[in-house]
């Protein structure tokens, strides 16, 4: 009788010790990663990331006011700035026409980590026919690419958040700049872009 007592005392005293453990591991807390950093799960849209190349992301946004043409052709009637947005007015048939989007970019960031850019985007708005049909992409003065937009982008009477996704991861340390390509194909009508504001996401 005094065994059976003296072990039924010894199976309480483990269960007593291992609750502890069982209870934390029960727990529904986040992973921990390395460092003890909890890992989060992000769930931004849009865009959706597939998250399988950097776990960090600086997200950076500029007013369109930034904005400015860098060349004009003799079917622009105006280029300047409104309140809330860069303005680009276009004669019936004018363009190309040019407007550059820059960025204040990472050369790096303390640790010698260097951040790269694959998702940009760009809040616009057109009026009639005027249409934004290509973007080349600057690293300072080095050209890195092109993207054609099929079809082109042009909305009408509302902003719209355009995300660009440029294929690949970049490193941008020279300064990024956006330079859009806008057209108007109507013969009668004058027709506008408006850049109301630009972004890009650096991850590492």
């Amino acid at each position: 009788m005094k065994r059976l007592v003296v072990a039924m005392f010894g199976v309480f005293i483990v269960m007593f010790c291992i609750m502890p453990v069982l209870a934390r591991e029960d727990s529904g807390t986040a992973p921990m990663a390395g460092g003890g950093q909890s890992v989060d799960i992000d769930t931004q849209t849009p865009p959706v990331l597939d998250g399988g190349a950097f776990s960090q992301y600086d997200t950076v946004f500029f007013h369109g006011t930034m904005a400015k043409a860098h060349r004009l052709s003799v079917g622009v009637s105006f280029e300047g700035d409104y309140t809330d947005c860069h303005s680009l007015q276009l004669n019936p048939s004018g363009g190309p026409a040019y407007i550059n989007c820059p960025y204040v970019s990472y050369d790096s960031k303390k640790g010698g980590i260097q951040p790269m850019v694959r998702y940009t985007g760009l809040q616009y708005q057109t009026s009639n026919a005027a249409e934004i049909y290509r973007v080349n992409v600057y690293n300072g003065a080095t050209f890195v690419k092109s993207i054609d937009f099929d079809p082109p982008l042009k909305n009408t009477g509302i902003y719209t958040l355009q995300v660009i996704d440029l294929g690949g991861w970049y490193r941008f340390n020279r300064g990024l700049s956006l330079c859009f390509n806008t057209r108007n194909p109507s013969p009668v009508f004058v027709g506008a872009v408006y850049i109301g504001g630009y972004g890009a996401r650096y991850e590492w």
